[in-house]
C-alpha cells in the first residue's frame, strides 16, 4: 500500500516540472527550508537551469531560483540571498541553486483577508430576498440563497451609505 504523499507527488510532478522544480519539495517545504521570517516575505516561483546541461551537470552548476517578494521586501531579501542559497542547497544536499532572482509584486495566495464586520440585513431586505426565493422547492437551497442575498444586499447598502 502506497502513501497518499506518493500519489500526490506523481499527480503534481508535471506542474512543478513546468516551472523548473524537479519535484515539489522546495515549494512544499519552503517555510521549513528558509524559515518563517523569509517565507512570510517571499515564495519560490520558478527555477531555471543553465541551457544545454544534463541532469548530472546540474548538480555542479546550480539553477537560478526566481522568488516573488512582497512589495518593499526585495532589498532586505537581497542581503539574505547567500544564507537562503545555503539553506536550500543544504536541504537538497547538492548545489541546486547558484543564484536567486528577486521579483517584487503581489504573490499568489498572499492576499491578506480584511477583517470587517458584515452589516446585518434589515427586515425589509430579508422580506425582499424571501420574495425572490419563494418559488424554490429545496428548503436548504432556499435558506442558503436567502442568507447570501440578504448579506449581499446589506453589504451593498452599507457601502453605499459609507460613500455618501
Amino acid at each position: 500500500m502506497k502513501s497518499l504523499d506518493h500519489h500526490f507527488r506523481h499527480i503534481v510532478r508535471p506542474a512543478f516540472e513546468q516551472y523548473g522544480f524537479a519535484h515539489g519539495d522546495l515549494v512544499a517545504q519552503w517555510t521549513a527550508i528558509v524559515g518563517d521570517h523569509v517565507a512570510a516575505q517571499c515564495s519560490p516561483e520558478r527555477m531555471v537551469w543553465p541551457k544545454g546541461r544534463d541532469k548530472a551537470q546540474r548538480h555542479t552548476e546550480g539553477a537560478t531560483l526566481t522568488v516573488r517578494a512582497d512589495h518593499g521586501a526585495g532589498l532586505a531579501l537581497s542581503y539574505e540571498t547567500p544564507a537562503i542559497i545555503d539553506r536550500i542547497n543544504g536541504f537538497f544536499g547538492y548545489h541546486a541553486v547558484a543564484r536567486i532572482k528577486i521579483v517584487q509584486g503581489a504573490r499568489a495566495g498572499s492576499g491578506k483577508q480584511r477583517n470587517r464586520e458584515v452589516a446585518a440585513p434589515t427586515p425589509e431586505v430579508i422580506e425582499h430576498v424571501e420574495q425572490k426565493t419563494g418559488s424554490i422547492d429545496n428548503e436548504g437551497l432556499k435558506a442558503a440563497l436567502t442568507r447570501l442575498g440578504g448579506a449581499a444586499l446589506a453589504d451593498a447598502a452599507a457601502k453605499a451609505k459609507q460613500a455618501r
